[in-house]
């Protein structure tokens, strides 16, 4: 009778051991710090963004976010340490707009596809901006200008190849006119240019340009994303006006290709709690970005479709690896 009864506790202590077992292994991620791979300076929008949702996410993950700047490159040199870190979870990455545009133009810029995307996290529509006082009182004068006088207006924009360079080619394409385009070492010197008066307009992020709206020296024409900015909602987007071009600047959260789906799925989980924080939200909000929530798939989706756009417009705009 004893003997049956060890056999039996045997058993069942067996069975407990792999139920049990499992969930703890499951339930151990994350068991140390977790690395979040900043790609440009301190300061960025790209660093607050990603400084921003260490402090939101570190709640659902033990607090063992932390960020981490590793410049060089035009962001090449983190993307590339983030993809090849080791797929355990303990590395992630902030994905930006670049990397669906660098690899049409610079010869082993990291791709988007070298990672699992566990989430986008903020866009920021690109916009068009003259100098307050501007002849150009709304796009539609500035497209009927620039199609009677090609190559006259000038638009200053953050550098050759950068995003908001290409919004002015698709732009431009769009609606049949050629501009005088003028590149800066960035947005913030691109904008001051068309404030002072020394470029026709400016192209930028929304949230780029807002201190220099609000401060009464710029007045957005045209936005270019899906529905109206929330910072801007008087003005037009360039699909109301029947041109198909939506350009946005974003941001999301990437790990190593081959992480685990369950760890994975713990990320996914923890990024939509803090996205979905209204602090959060608010602190967003007051850096000029919209919150947006797209995980894994739907965010893969969404990265092929801008990849695809930047490729088609790079290729048009003969900007293209040779």
């Amino acid at each position: 009778m004893s003997r049956r009864i060890l056999l039996v506790s045997v058993f069942f202590l067996v069975v407990f051991s792999f139920t049990f077992g499992e969930c703890f292994a499951g339930a151990k991620y994350p068991e140390k710090k977790i690395r979040l791979v900043l790609a440009f300076a301190p300061g960025g929008g790209s660093d607050m963004t990603g400084r921003a949702l260490t402090r939101y996410v570190n709640p659902y993950l033990d607090k063992r976010v932390y960020a981490e700047n590793v410049v060089g490159g035009g962001g090449a040199i983190g993307f590339r340490e983030g993809a090849k870190a080791s797929p355990d979870g303990y590395t992630l990455t902030m994905m930006v707009t670049s990397l669906t545009v660098g690899p049409h133009m610079v010869k082993d810029f990291p791709s988007y596809d070298l990672f699992d995307p566990i989430c986008l996290v903020a866009v920021d529509p690109v916009t068009l901006t003259v100098k307050l006082d501007s002849s150009f009182k709304t796009v539609k004068d500035l497209i009927s200008y620039a199609k009677a006088h090609p190559g006259m207006v000038s638009v200053s924009h953050a550098g050759v190849g950068t995003v908001t360079h290409l919004e002015i080619e698709a732009f431009g394409e769009a609606i049949g006119a050629k501009f005088n385009l003028v590149p800066y070492q960035g947005s913030n010197p691109a904008l001051i240019a068309a404030a002072g008066g020394h470029v026709d307009a400016a192209a930028s992020g929304c949230s780029e340009a807002m201190s220099l709206i609000e401060g009464k020296k710029l007045r957005p024409l045209i936005t270019f994303g899906n529905k109206r900015s929330r910072l801007y909602p008087d003005v037009p987007m360039a699909k109301e006006l029947g041109y198909d071009v939506v350009i946005y600047l974003w941001r999301g959260i990437g790990v190593p290709k081959g992480t685990p789906n369950e760890v994975q799925d713990v990320l996914v989980e923890a990024f939509r709690k803090a996205i979905e924080d209204e602090e959060c939200k608010k602190l967003m909000g007051q850096m000029g970005l919209e919150t947006i929530y797209l995980a894994s798939e739907e965010a893969r989706r969404w990265l092929k479709d801008q990849s695809d756009f930047f490729k088609s417009t790079v290729i048009k705009a003969g900007l293209q690896i040779k």
